[in-house]
């Protein structure tokens, strides 16, 4: 049975349920071991509308998708900057509403590892100071070891039980308040390992507004993602 217009893969384990999850390149079905092909064909009959609804809300995130070309439109710190590039010895400045690459190689792939290279710079001299300060606001500088930065696939941040919480450099494209909802969010973490009734309350406490935060994330996340 063919489920046009996406590509349908089904990917079999030891689980009880069916679910989908919608990919770059298509849909995965995630089904039982014996699970019966005419079940699985149903069960995406059902759910058609909806893929077809979230595959088009993930094809226009991916035409807003950062690009590093000349005259695309990049978010630093939650303001939108017209992109200048030029040849040259690799420099990156910000000037009034526009921000400037100059490179060695104007190749995509290049200018990506020299902005992502920038932005960590960037996260060190300005993020993590931050995340000092509000950790010793919340009384809770003494059970930070370490601040440390690095890009991953899926997560903005991380705490570990030993004290050591780690944010994605990209995170200095957003806004100094979703920083900051992320900063108190691992902070919180130190408390409770979790994300139960009380670790939201903690959360709340601290950052009122972090709903607001939360929302940017799932509204612009995918525009700071490189």
């Amino acid at each position: 049975m063919q489920h046009e217009p996406f590509k349908l893969t089904i990917t079999r384990s030891k689980r009880k349920t069916l679910v989908i999850y919608i990919r770059d390149d298509g849909v995965e079905v995630r089904a039982p071991l014996m699970a019966p092909q005419n079940w699985i064909d149903e069960f995406v009959e059902l759910k058609k509308p909806w893929i077809l609804k979230k595959l088009k809300l993930q094809q226009q995130k991916n035409s807003e998708r950062l690009k590093l070309e000349e005259g695309e439109t990049i978010l630093y710190c939650g303001k939108l900057y017209e992109l200048k590039l030029s040849q040259g010895k690799n420099q990156i400045s910000l000037e009034q509403d526009k921000l400037y690459i100059r490179s060695r190689q104007l190749e995509e792939g290049y200018l990506k590892k020299q902005f992502q290279q920038w932005l960590l710079q960037q996260a060190k001299e300005n993020f993590e100071p931050r995340v000092w300060q509000i950790a010793s606001v919340m009384g809770l500088d003494d059970k930070v070891q370490e601040v440390k930065f690095r890009k991953t696939k899926t997560k903005w941040g991380h705490c570990t039980t030993k004290g050591a919480l780690q944010f994605n450099p990209l995170l200095m494209m957003a806004p100094a308040s979703v920083r900051d909802y992320l900063i108190i969010h691992e902070l919180c973490h130190l408390k409770y390992m979790n994300h139960s009734k009380s670790f939201w309350q903690l959360v709340e406490a601290n950052c009122p507004d972090y709903q607001e935060s939360e929302q940017w994330l799932k509204q612009h996340g995918h525009r700071v993602w490189c």
